[in-house]
Protein backbone atom coordinates (compact mmCIF):
# COMPACT_ATOMS: atom_id res chain seq x y z
CA UNK A 1 0.00 0.00 0.00
CA UNK A 2 0.57 3.56 -0.70
CA UNK A 3 -1.66 5.03 1.98
CA UNK A 4 -0.35 5.70 5.46
CA UNK A 5 -0.57 3.00 8.10
CA UNK A 6 -3.65 3.80 10.19
CA UNK A 7 -1.91 2.83 13.43
CA UNK A 8 1.12 4.98 12.66
CA UNK A 9 -1.08 7.90 11.67
CA UNK A 10 -3.29 7.71 14.75
CA UNK A 11 -0.41 7.32 17.20
CA UNK A 12 1.66 10.10 15.65
CA UNK A 13 -0.45 13.11 16.46
CA UNK A 14 0.11 16.64 15.21
CA UNK A 15 1.39 17.78 18.58
CA UNK A 16 4.00 15.00 18.65
CA UNK A 17 5.06 15.80 15.09
CA UNK A 18 5.34 19.51 15.83
CA UNK A 19 7.66 18.81 18.76
CA UNK A 20 10.22 17.12 16.48
CA UNK A 21 13.02 19.00 14.72
CA UNK A 22 11.94 19.72 11.13
CA UNK A 23 14.22 17.17 9.42
CA UNK A 24 13.02 14.43 11.81
CA UNK A 25 9.42 15.51 11.26
CA UNK A 26 9.88 15.15 7.49
CA UNK A 27 11.30 11.64 8.01
CA UNK A 28 8.45 10.62 10.30
CA UNK A 29 5.80 11.79 7.83
CA UNK A 30 7.57 9.99 4.96
CA UNK A 31 7.70 6.83 7.08
CA UNK A 32 4.01 7.21 7.95
CA UNK A 33 3.31 7.09 4.20
CA UNK A 34 5.18 3.78 3.93
CA UNK A 35 8.29 5.20 2.32
CA UNK A 36 11.24 2.97 3.20
CA UNK A 37 13.96 4.01 0.73
CA UNK A 38 15.03 7.53 -0.16
CA UNK A 39 17.27 7.95 -3.19
CA UNK A 40 19.52 10.93 -3.66
CA UNK A 41 22.79 12.74 -3.62
CA UNK A 42 24.41 14.65 -0.81
CA UNK A 43 25.10 18.36 -0.50
CA UNK A 44 25.26 21.25 1.92
CA UNK A 45 21.62 22.28 1.49
CA UNK A 46 20.26 18.89 2.65
CA UNK A 47 22.69 17.86 5.40
CA UNK A 48 20.07 18.04 8.22
CA UNK A 49 17.65 15.92 6.18
CA UNK A 50 20.23 13.29 5.22
CA UNK A 51 21.37 13.07 8.85
CA UNK A 52 17.75 12.55 9.96
CA UNK A 53 17.18 9.90 7.28
CA UNK A 54 20.32 8.04 8.34
CA UNK A 55 19.20 7.99 11.98
CA UNK A 56 15.55 7.06 11.31
CA UNK A 57 14.88 3.37 12.05
CA UNK A 58 12.46 2.83 9.14
CA UNK A 59 14.27 4.72 6.38
CA UNK A 60 17.21 3.74 4.19
CA UNK A 61 19.19 6.37 2.32
CA UNK A 62 20.40 5.14 -1.07
CA UNK A 63 23.26 7.37 -2.16
CA UNK A 64 23.50 7.95 -5.91
CA UNK A 65 26.50 9.53 -7.58
CA UNK A 66 24.25 11.58 -9.85
CA UNK A 67 20.81 12.95 -9.05
CA UNK A 68 19.50 11.87 -12.47
CA UNK A 69 20.03 8.30 -11.31
CA UNK A 70 18.33 9.07 -7.98
CA UNK A 71 15.06 10.14 -9.57
CA UNK A 72 15.12 7.19 -11.98
CA UNK A 73 15.90 4.74 -9.16
CA UNK A 74 13.12 6.17 -6.97
CA UNK A 75 10.68 5.79 -9.86
CA UNK A 76 11.75 2.19 -10.51
CA UNK A 77 11.50 1.36 -6.80
CA UNK A 78 8.02 2.87 -6.61
CA UNK A 79 6.87 0.89 -9.66
CA UNK A 80 8.36 -2.41 -8.49
CA UNK A 81 7.07 -2.15 -4.92
CA UNK A 82 3.76 -0.38 -5.63
CA UNK A 83 4.49 2.40 -3.17
CA UNK A 84 5.25 6.08 -3.05
CA UNK A 85 8.74 6.85 -4.36
CA UNK A 86 11.03 9.43 -2.82
CA UNK A 87 14.17 11.22 -3.95
CA UNK A 88 16.16 14.14 -2.58
CA UNK A 89 18.87 16.49 -3.78
CA UNK A 90 20.75 19.56 -2.77
CA UNK A 91 20.19 22.98 -4.32
CA UNK A 92 21.15 24.25 -7.77
CA UNK A 93 22.42 21.63 -10.23
CA UNK A 94 21.59 18.82 -7.81
CA UNK A 95 17.92 19.74 -7.89
CA UNK A 96 17.93 20.38 -11.63
CA UNK A 97 19.43 16.95 -12.34
CA UNK A 98 16.38 15.27 -10.78
CA UNK A 99 14.03 16.82 -13.29
CA UNK A 100 14.15 14.33 -16.18
CA UNK A 101 13.38 11.38 -13.89
CA UNK A 102 10.60 13.31 -12.17
CA UNK A 103 8.94 14.22 -15.48
CA UNK A 104 9.25 10.58 -16.60
CA UNK A 105 7.63 9.42 -13.35
CA UNK A 106 4.86 11.98 -13.64
CA UNK A 107 4.08 10.98 -17.23
CA UNK A 108 3.95 7.33 -16.17
CA UNK A 109 1.67 8.32 -13.27
CA UNK A 110 4.07 7.00 -10.65
CA UNK A 111 3.42 8.64 -7.28
CA UNK A 112 6.63 10.26 -6.08
CA UNK A 113 7.75 13.00 -3.76
CA UNK A 114 10.92 14.92 -4.37
CA UNK A 115 12.47 17.06 -1.65
CA UNK A 116 15.24 19.48 -2.49
CA UNK A 117 17.32 21.71 -0.28
CA UNK A 118 17.85 25.42 -0.61
CA UNK A 119 20.24 27.83 1.03
CA UNK A 120 19.05 29.75 4.11
CA UNK A 121 15.60 31.26 3.63
CA UNK A 122 16.90 34.82 4.10
CA UNK A 123 19.26 34.56 1.16
CA UNK A 124 17.06 32.70 -1.36
CA UNK A 125 16.72 34.43 -4.74
CA UNK A 126 19.67 36.74 -4.22
CA UNK A 127 21.39 35.37 -7.33
CA UNK A 128 24.45 33.72 -5.94
CA UNK A 129 25.87 30.23 -5.45
CA UNK A 130 23.45 27.49 -6.61
CA UNK A 131 20.44 29.78 -6.36
CA UNK A 132 17.68 28.81 -8.77
CA UNK A 133 13.92 29.12 -8.39
CA UNK A 134 13.35 25.40 -8.06
CA UNK A 135 9.60 25.58 -7.47
CA UNK A 136 9.04 27.51 -10.71
CA UNK A 137 11.25 25.21 -12.76
CA UNK A 138 9.60 22.04 -11.46
CA UNK A 139 6.12 23.56 -11.83
CA UNK A 140 6.87 24.55 -15.45
CA UNK A 141 7.95 20.95 -16.11
CA UNK A 142 4.41 19.87 -15.24
CA UNK A 143 4.67 18.39 -11.75
CA UNK A 144 1.39 18.34 -9.85
CA UNK A 145 2.79 20.39 -6.96
CA UNK A 146 6.03 22.29 -6.61
CA UNK A 147 6.33 24.61 -3.63
CA UNK A 148 8.99 26.30 -1.54
CA UNK A 149 8.63 26.11 2.24
CA UNK A 150 9.42 29.67 3.29
CA UNK A 151 8.51 29.37 6.99
CA UNK A 152 8.56 26.47 9.45
CA UNK A 153 4.80 26.83 9.99
CA UNK A 154 4.23 25.84 6.34
CA UNK A 155 6.16 22.59 6.55
CA UNK A 156 3.49 20.20 7.86
CA UNK A 157 0.59 21.50 5.71
CA UNK A 158 2.66 21.64 2.51
CA UNK A 159 4.23 18.23 3.09
CA UNK A 160 0.91 16.56 3.91
CA UNK A 161 -0.74 18.18 0.88
CA UNK A 162 2.11 17.04 -1.37
CA UNK A 163 1.98 13.48 -0.05
CA UNK A 164 -1.81 13.33 -0.40
CA UNK A 165 -1.68 14.68 -3.96
CA UNK A 166 1.06 12.24 -5.00
CA UNK A 167 -0.90 9.26 -3.72
CA UNK A 168 -4.45 10.24 -4.62
CA UNK A 169 -3.61 11.45 -8.14
CA UNK A 170 -0.63 9.19 -8.93
CA UNK A 171 1.49 12.23 -9.60
CA UNK A 172 4.96 13.50 -8.89
CA UNK A 173 5.28 16.37 -6.39
CA UNK A 174 8.14 18.56 -5.18
CA UNK A 175 8.98 20.57 -2.08
CA UNK A 176 12.03 22.83 -1.76
CA UNK A 177 13.03 23.25 1.88
CA UNK A 178 15.74 25.72 2.94
CA UNK A 179 18.54 24.25 5.03
CA UNK A 180 17.84 26.52 8.01
CA UNK A 181 14.21 25.36 8.13
CA UNK A 182 15.36 21.71 7.98
CA UNK A 183 17.48 22.39 11.04
CA UNK A 184 14.74 24.05 13.13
Amino acid sequence: GRSPDNNATSTTTSSVLQSLPAAELICQLLSNYNITHIFGGHGGAIVPLVDAIESHPNLTFVLNRCEVNASQAAMAYAKLHNRLGCCIATSGPGAAHLLSGLVDADQDRVPMICITGLKDVGSVRHADFQDVDQASIFRMAGLAISETVSHISQLIPLLRNALYTAISNNRCVHLAIPVDIQGQ
